[in-house]
């Protein structure tokens, strides 16, 4: 792996796709749309992940009928399934420092790629830049929809305030983000790997873009949103029915576990191993006691799924699934903490070290 000040300036959009053949002509149409500046390097890499349809084909065909002639194409295939992995393989291979994450749904707006260049150059201590995302929809969305929609990545981030997050607070979201290439080098160079596991099925969530965020900050990095870097996050049909918002609502159980590790290892640089166990158990009674508060509706979730539009009942669905998880996980979080707690320590030795490597 080449060493991070070798990362260039310039921007790479890295489309991530599974099985995305019939979605990949609307995005790359946005893309060769991009106006960028002539002393701006940009290129497009685009990662087929797993896939079992056409991608490949379709993706060489397509970057040759709509990209502009000038501008770097690469198609690459990366044959272990989920979302980490691509990214893992995106990463390592982008040319240039910041490094935009394209999902086979968004659709950047024209200045998009010149933006995410102009922000990450004045700003050397991002390690990850938000994007704004307004929704776009196959089918008018439903009533519920607007209450939930930060579940969907679509909205503006940090409280509508451009700039860096409050010190530990808040994540960015994966789609359409920024993430600047020589942090995640000095990642790797200390051993990152992704902890988080992207579950399929009944629940469906990812969790690494709060991962890799939540790492960035361990390594000295900051989170930023910026309003001007906007794109649409084009919602399909299917994923405008209530089923689908109960089954990505309450979260990968990895994603919650790994969250709150961070939490504490980010707030208290020194925890011990006992000293998590013990916050992590009063992190568990502070839960069972916010349950305990609306202990009818939960009961009523437990035993039965929100009906459609019960918003008050699909919160406290998430929240009793987030003390399920986090009681079933004890060990696993211990691990966790293991894991993370060893990288923070590679990295603060390396911030005293006479070469900072």
């Amino acid at each position: 792996m080449p060493p991070a000040d070798l990362a260039q300036p310039g921007v790479t959009l890295l489309i991530c796709t599974h099985n995305g053949a019939a979605r990949l002509a609307e995005v790359l149409r946005y893309v060769a749309a991009q106006q960028v500046s002539a002393g701006v390097a940009w290129e497009v890499l685009l990662i087929s992940n797993a896939s079992q349809d056409d991608t490949l084909a379709v993706a060489h065909r397509l970057g040759q009928e709509l990209l502009p002639a000038g501008v770097a194409y690469r198609v690459l295939d990366e044959p272990k399934p989920g979302k980490e992995n691509a990214l893992v393989r995106g990463l390592n291979e982008a040319r240039y420092e910041a490094v935009a994450i394209v999902d086979d749904d968004n659709l950047l707006a024209p200045d998009y790629t010149q933006i995410a260049h102009e922000v990450m150059q004045a700003h050397p201590e991002i390690g990850v830049l938000g994007a704004c995302a307004e929704g776009g929809f196959e089918v008018p969305p439903p009533a519920w929809f607007k209450e939930v929609q930060g579940v969907y990545a679509i909205g503006p981030q940090n409280g509508g305030v451009s700039g860096p997050y409050p010190d530990k607070q808040g994540f960015v979201y994966g789609a359409g983000s920024v993430v600047r290439r020589s942090g995640w080098l000095k990642l790797r160079q200390h051993g990152f790997h992704f902890l988080t596991q992207v579950q399929r099925g009944k629940v469906l969530a990812g969790g690494e873009d709060i991962e890799l965020g939540e790492a960035l900050r361990l390594a000295g990095y900051q989170l930023w949103y910026d309003e001007r870097l906007r794109f649409r996050h084009f919602m399909y049909r299917n994923r405008l029915t209530w089923d689908y918002l109960l089954r990505i609502g309450p979260g990968a159980p990895s994603a919650l576990l790994i969250h709150t590790v961070y939490f504490f290892v980010s707030r208290y640089p020194d925890l011990s191993a006992a000293g998590f166990r013990l916050r992590y158990a009063k992190h568990l009674v502070w839960l069972a006691t916010e349950l305990a508060r609306q202990a009818g509706t939960v009961a009523t979730v437990w035993q039965q799924a929100p009906g459609e539009g019960e918003m008050a009942k699909f919160k406290a669905l998430r929240q009793l699934h987030n003390f399920r998880v986090s009681l079933a996980g004890v060990g696993e979080a211990q691990r966790l903490f293991g894991e993370v707690r060893a990288l923070q320590q590679r990295l603060a030795q390396s911030s005293t070290s006479p070469s900072g490597l």
